[in-house]
């Protein structure tokens, strides 16, 4: 089953963009995505962007950011921590749970000083974090939290569409992700004063502040505005793949699916699990070689970026990303800092769904069945 594949809908709204754009403007067509979009996140505002991480961006400069600022962020995914340094802020790596995968509430409390601005919380790969614990922590501490919903699109906690929970919220459309326009995304603003804060982010005049371009193209909201009302679609094949996936492991010992708690329901961007083999005899890489001889090409060992700079897998601000001096507050991130993250990260054995055919994310998962058996 072919997915995700630019159809007559798409033509047809590339088609209207040049009918109704033949000056390249996209005046008309990103108001109709953001109006779109509102219909499912009411949000007190949308914005459409150029990618996730321009919507990061905007919104740490919104909730005003500043040198020397500091951001509490995930050790798992770069994003985050690389937003805190556009805007000359300090990421704070918080630890996280070993089997949600995702940031842990009280290592976020640890973390925070008088310099806290804002926390970032990602979803990752389609599950909600304790969002509710983590707004209830930034209300108490007077900081603005951030969703990086990037890979959660429709993904809902206790019933409620994930970035309806914190101040801002980041989605994106890359060439990835549940809905594709190659790039792009969008940011929620939930919060009054940040929505009015937030109006001079607009391009093509002089902002009231220094500010970034991070508009949406024309083209891109084209093909936003086709695919969106099919994405809840998408975002339910992606379910059903994981599906294959987490059967294929039943009854293994060594490997352990990401836990999604019962008020989650999850949108599966990734399915990944914690390989634990050592401890049954197990090796890591004789596993990766036997699933790639058997058909399962599409698994990575422990979580990207993999053995990067010659460093052995690690929580991101291992990386020389995070460890250059930019600014007079710049620290060193040492080993130890995040000890679960340390220890998953090596671990962790995940593919990505989106946005895959039914029969190649079948083959995949009989791979990944027969390898086990290989092993038992």
């Amino acid at each position: 089953m072919a997915r995700r594949s630019y159809g007559n809908a798409e033509l047809e709204s590339l088609r209207r963009w040049l009918d109704d754009n033949q000056d390249s403007r996209s005046e008309r067509l990103i108001p109709e995505l953001e109006a779109l979009i509102a219909e499912d996140y009411p949000a007190k505002r949308v914005i459409a962007a150029s990618s996730a991480m321009g919507a990061l961006s905007i919104a740490l400069q919104t909730a005003g950011v500043q040198m020397g600022d500091e951001v509490i962020v995930d050790p798992i995914v770069v994003f985050a921590g690389m937003a805190a340094m556009y805007h000359n802020g300090v990421p704070v790596f918080a630890d996280v749970d070993s089997r949600t995968f995702n940031i842990d509430p009280e290592s976020v409390r640890a973390r925070i000083t008088d310099r806290t601005k804002a926390i970032v919380a990602t979803h990752h790969f389609g599950s909600a974090c304790e969002i509710e614990t983590l707004r209830a922590i930034a209300d108490e501490h007077g900081l603005a939290l951030v969703e990086d919903c990037a890979h959660a699109l429709f993904a809902t906690r206790s019933g409620q569409p994930v970035g309806l929970f914190g101040h801002f919220a980041a989605f994106s459309f890359n060439h990835r992700k549940q809905l594709s326009t190659g790039q792009g995304g969008f940011l929620l603003i939930n919060d009054e004063q940040y929505a009015e804060l937030s109006m001079d982010k607009g391009f093509g005049r002089v902002p009231a502040r220094l500010n970034w371009n991070y508009q949406m193209a024309g083209v891109v909201a084209a093909l936003a505005l086709a695919q969106w009302p099919r994405a809840r679609g998408y975002t339910r094949q992606d379910t059903e793949l994981a599906g294959l996936y987490s059967r294929a492991v039943e009854g293994c010992e060594w490997l352990s699916p990401q836990f999604v708690p019962p008020a989650n329901e999850s949108t599966w961007h990734i399915w990944a699990a914690v390989f634990t083999g050592d401890a049954f005899g197990v090796e890591y890489s004789e596993f990766m070689d036997r699933l790639r001889a058997n058909g399962g090409d599409y698994f990575l060992p422990s979580f990207m970026p993999y053995g990067a700079f010659g460093l052995k897998p690690s929580p991101v601000y291992r990386y020389p990303l995070f460890n250059e001096r930019r600014t007079p507050a710049h620290r060193i991130y040492d080993q130890g800092l995040c000890p679960t993250a340390e220890w998953l990260v090596p671990r962790m054995f995940n593919t990505v769904i989106s946005p895959l055919e039914e029969d190649r994310v079948e083959r995949y998962a009989d791979a990944l069945r027969l390898t086990i058996s290989q092993f038992a």
